[in-house]
């Protein structure tokens, strides 16, 4: 009996496979987070407007939506992304999403210094 469990078990846990993060992958979770957080702020100090229309409704509704919804979103396609890791495109994409995220990043943090080096103007 003990054994037929076992065997069982092992034969679900083949089945779902092994979850595995790559560095890509946390960076891509970082530069998320950073990104939301970059964005919140430009938007709290009225500096910026959010261009994407699903993220601005979220913002509209509150703040707390807002970075909810930008994490639980990018956090799930991670997770498919993860599951499905044996596949090239799927290592693709992330990398690929991390080097988008990099770029947003940049793109932040030269925006930020325009604000400083512009203040009390903005």
């Amino acid at each position: 009996m003990a054994a037929t469990i076992e065997q069982g078990l092992t034969r679900f846990r083949a089945g779902l496979g092994t979850f595995y993060i790559s560095p890509a992958s946390v960076a891509l979770l970082l530069l998320n987070l950073m990104d939301g957080l970059f964005t919140l702020t430009f938007l709290q100090l009225d500096v910026a407007e959010e261009l994407n229309p699903l993220m601005r409704v979220a913002y509209e509704h509150s703040p707390l939506v807002f970075m909810s919804s930008k994490l639980v979103i990018v956090n799930a396609g991670l997770t498919l992304l993860c599951l499905h890791r044996a596949m090239r495109a799927s290592r693709l994409a992330i990398r690929a999403g991390a080097l988008i995220y990099a770029i947003i990043n940049v793109y932040h943090l030269a925006f930020l210094t325009h604000l400083i080096r512009h203040w009390p103007f903005f």
